[in-house]
Parts: C-alpha cells; sequence; structure tokens
C-alpha cells in the first residue's frame, strides 16, 4: 500500500472542490462521493487492509476516510442547492478538519504496522 499516494489523492480533493464551488468543473454527484469504499484508499480499508484491523490507528483511518467522504458531498449538496456559500464554509470548516485527521491518521498506521509511506519494502 501506498499511503503517500492515498494522502495525495485525497489532498487533490481540496482543488476539486473548490473548483467546483467557482463552477469551473463538470457536475459532481454527492451520492457517489459519499462512499468510502469506492475509490482506492476505500477498497483498501475494505478489502486487503481489513489484515490491520487490530491495528490502533485502523479504525481511526476508516472512520475519519467515512467523515471526510461525507464532508466532501455535502459541500457538492450546498452548491447543487445553489449555496456556494455554505459550501466554502463546509471546505474550510468540518471538510477540512476530517481532511486533516485523515492525513495525520494515514501516517499513524503507517508508522504503526512499521510500512513506508510510499509502500517500499
Amino acid at each position: 500500500m501506498n499511503f503517500l499516494e492515498m494522502i495525495s489523492a485525497h489532498v487533490r480533493w481540496k482543488q476539486r472542490l473548490l473548483t467546483y464551488i467557482q463552477e469551473k468543473s463538470e457536475p459532481l454527484d454527492p451520492a457517489v462521493i459519499c462512499r468510502d469504499d469506492q475509490c482506492r484508499l476505500g477498497k483498501w480499508i475494505y478489502g486487503e487492509g481489513k489484515a490491520y484491523t487490530a491495528a490502533k490507528h485502523f479504525e481511526k483511518v476508516r472512520s475519519a476516510h467515512a467523515a471526510f467522504h461525507k464532508h466532501a458531498a455535502a459541500v457538492v449538496t450546498f452548491v447543487n442547492r445553489g449555496d456556494r456559500d455554505m459550501a466554502t464554509e463546509v471546505l474550510n470548516g468540518e471538510y477540512a478538519r476530517v481532511s486533516n485527521n485523515l492525513k495525520r491518521d494515514i501516517i499513524a498506521l503507517a508508522q504503526e504496522v512499521g510500512a513506508s509511506l510510499d509502500g517500499a519494502e
């Protein structure tokens, strides 16, 4: 597992959501975005990552990842309703908080299980 790549993929979402708020991107579907089992990290969490369920930080990653997708979907929902101010508030508030938690928890899990961040042996 390349934990650094998973962090980077989720960091890129902030720019994608900001672009969406500014009406400069393709339509996004909150029903898809709220699914925490569809991206590479989610597939890992619900797949081979289950081997790490005993790790103290695994549940923190799973929980933070689910919250990340929930708040990303909320941003999109507000934009789709025409409430860009509230979308921006969520993006800079709860979304930013859970995104930072997710990054921190991924790093902590990698350290806990003795994995390098880039997946190298």
